[in-house]
């Protein structure tokens, strides 16, 4: 087996002051302010390149809107780097916008830390969470890895030796892999962490014999599962998942780590208290059309609907878990 060794990154939106605009994205922002709000001209900022699950969340509103009419115009700006802050910071930047929505979450919370981002989420307006999903721990069916426990004591027997992948640094999967080694006792400098750019390639590596345990989004590994390929150690749901059923969560197998890769909506600074109230309401009635329910089914996203006092309340105790975190993993 391929024993890399320590970190290797392979996520180049990883690289700090890195920023694509989409043909046109520019003048479109520049001119979003001219409209009265998000039922006239809707601008929903994808903070990555397009393809991935940014992009993909923001397309479903896009569509849902449009099909919908629930506005004038609806367009994807994105705005690619330095996992999400890029796309941050320019939202931040246009205060009074009422025209804007930038789709935020769990990888950005985490980019912010690591990058030392001085533009934070808090400097928004929050306006809603729409979906959540979940990690799974992953190993190839003929792994001698039977349970957590099992990677656990690998862990502790030769943390080095223990080769995991996942996605980017600062992802749902980086931060799942070093809180999980932090229960067997591993430090940061132990965690022998492989990023990749996507699900696919992580998985290819993991049944390729490059790596010996695999985190991933549980409907990125739940077809090679079906397949046999794959077994679950545990997955990071506070309950079992609906595409998992079998597999079972990690507080089952005694070891409590619940961590969510939710997807949120923020509106620029310096909006009115009346066009942050429209903006909310907008949201919910985006997400309560067939069209958005339907992408969540085609997705297997969760419904993670929150606004008003109760998301900002998530999204503050959110910030304070993934800085926490990162601070454990040395990455912060």
């Amino acid at each position: 087996m391929l024993r890399p060794g320590g970190l290797v990154t392979r996520c180049a939106t990883a690289v700090l002051g890195l920023a694509v605009v989409t043909a046109g994205a520019t003048s479109a922002w520049d001119t979003a302010r001219s409209g009265a709000g998000l039922r006239d001209k809707l601008k929903i900022v994808a903070p990555a390149a397009p393809g991935g699950g940014w992009d993909t969340t923001a397309r479903e509103l896009q569509h849902a809107a449009q099909a919908n009419e629930l506005t004038g115009t609806a367009e994807v700006l994105n705005v690619e780097g330095a996992g999400g802050t890029i796309g941050l910071a320019r939202t931040a930047n246009q205060p009074g916008d009422p025209n804007t929505l930038l789709l935020t979450g769990t990888t950005m919370l985490g980019a912010i830390e690591i990058n030392g981002s001085p533009t934070r989420v808090s400097d928004t307006t929050p306006i809603a969470r729409i979906t959540e999903d979940y990690d799974a721990i992953v190993v190839p069916a003929d792994s001698p890895l039977r349970t957590v426990h099992d990677l656990m004591d690998r862990w502790r027997a030769d943390s080095g030796g223990v080769v995991v992948g996942g996605g980017s640094i600062g992802s749902l999967d980086h931060l799942l892999a070093g809180s999980a080694a932090a229960e067997a006792g591993v430090g940061p400098a132990g965690l022998n962490y492989i990023a990749y750019s996507g699900g696919g390639e992580m998985v290819a590596a993991l049944l390729g014999d490059h790596l010996d345990v695999g985190f991933a989004n549980t409907d990125e590994i739940s077809d090679q599962v079906a397949a046999g390929e794959l077994r679950v150690l545990g997955v990071s749901a506070p309950q079992r998942t609906a595409d998992l059923p079998d597999a079972p969560t990690l507080r089952e197998a005694g070891v409590d780590i619940v961590l969510s890769n939710w997807r949120g909506l923020v509106a620029a600074p310096g909006i009115t208290a009346d066009q942050a109230a429209d903006a909310r309401a907008f949201v919910r009635e985006l997400t309560a059309t067939p069209q958005w329910r339907d992408a969540l089914r085609r997705n297997n996203w969760l419904d993670g609907f929150q606004d008003g006092p109760e998301f900002d309340r998530t999204l503050a105790a959110e910030t304070d878990r993934i800085r926490d975190i990162t601070e454990k993993l040395g990455l912060a």
